[in-house]
């Protein structure tokens, strides 16, 4: 799944993976991508169910548009908006998404759609977003607006102490790849380029919990006869743990819930995938936000 807002191309929209639909072929290849498809359309149908009318939804960084067409065949009276500015991948949903009524491909970064909608769908994109998002997201949302936000995250690495410090934290920042969660170590970073020290341990116990979770995620792969799924996913590992990288760049779910209360959201529902597993092998999750004003009205 592709970004809607990095203008260079992604790992998915390299040359050499150009006559490959990636997004289609990681439901194959990939433990709990098509359960998390599931899940979110189901949720989806859920709300539209309890709302009693026909929604509005965006697929942000939808890539070749699976899960698009998903929603699109299950709830033909809700208008589906398909969003990816990589040019192959918005190419492939068009495609995919052509027969279908009520649906568009907005082949633009998510920042330049400006209509209202009920739902934000963010499967497996979060962590590639820049921090406006979450203003844009508030923004677009009406009074029952939710955003349903799956994605890969790093399988849970933090201590008591640290879920403590970042569950307080005044503000998150995520300088050079390292968490900042105080006014102050963001203006020390800012001026001198200074990490606490606390920062460092996080981010090097993020990069064991990582390489633990992409070798299992290859193996899958290799498994499942998937060797095109096997070599994007060594790829994208070396950007994760690539700690400055900051268009891959796994981070613990509770910094996640922590940025969204921060920026105004209020935590509906929270889904785990792959519960059968270990904790250090358990990476995706599908939460429901609402802004903080239509929580407290609905």
């Amino acid at each position: 799944m592709a970004t809607a807002t990095t203008e260079a191309p992604t790992v998915y929209g390299r040359d050499e993976f150009k006559d490959v639909d990636i997004g289609e072929q990681m439901r194959h290849g990939h433990p709990d991508i098509a359960e998390g498809d599931e899940l979110i359309v189901a949720l989806v149908e859920a709300r539209s169910n309890t709302l009693g009318r026909p929604l509005k939804i965006i697929d942000v960084g939808s890539g070749s548009g699976v899960l698009s067409e998903m929603l699109a065949k299950r709830l033909p009276d809700c208008r589906v908006i398909a969003n990816d500015n990589e040019p192959s991948l918005a190419e492939r949903a068009t495609e995919r998404l052509r027969d279908l009524p009520n649906t568009e491909v907005f082949a633009r970064g998510f920042e330049a759609w400006d209509e209202p909608v009920d739902v934000i769908i963010s499967w497996g994109s979060h962590h590639h977003m820049p921090h406006t998002y979450f203003e844009q997201s508030r923004r677009l949302l009406g009074s029952d607006g939710v955003i349903i936000v799956g994605d890969e995250f790093c399988p849970e690495y933090t201590t008591p102490e640290d879920v403590d410090r970042i569950m307080s934290a005044s503000q998150i920042k995520i300088a050079d790849g390292y968490v900042l969660t105080t006014r102050e170590e963001i203006d020390a970073f800012e001026r001198e380029g200074t990490i606490p020290a606390w920062s460092k341990e996080l981010e090097s116990r993020r990069q064991l919990a990582l390489w633990e979770w992409y070798k299992f995620v290859v193996d899958f792969a290799i498994e499942h006869d998937d060797w095109t799924i096997a070599l994007v996913e060594l790829q994208i590992c070396i950007d994760d743990i690539t700690t400055s990288f900051e268009d891959e760049h796994k981070l613990s779910p509770f910094t996640v819930e922590r940025e969204f209360e921060l920026n105004g959201f209020e935590r509906l529902a929270k889904h785990w995938l792959g519960e059968d597993r270990p904790p250090h092998l358990q990476s995706f999750f599908v939460y429901e936000f609402a802004p903080v004003d239509a929580a407290a009205d609905a």
